[in-house]
């Protein structure tokens, strides 16, 4: 599923567990509830750029690794 510019995502429960067990990940963020915005769809690298809800900067995501948010 294409993820588009406006659609509030998540990340894939894996690679979001995947993420809470890095040991390098000292504020411990809960990526299993964590949901934010595509501000922009970069086609050549297939990434987009999150601005998630608790935050006010922006982070790059390759798509495979998230998912439109239903909830």
């Amino acid at each position: 599923m294409k993820v588009r510019r406006g659609d509030r995502v998540k990340l894939v429960a894996g690679l979001a567990e995947q993420m809470m067990k890095a040991p390098k990940d000292k504020r411990r963020i809960n990526w299993l509830v964590r949901r934010g915005v595509v501000v922009r769809v970069s086609s050549p690298t297939d990434t987009a750029t999150i601005k998630w809800d608790d935050r006010t900067s922006t982070d790059a995501w390759p798509m495979r690794a998230l998912e439109k948010d239903v909830s």
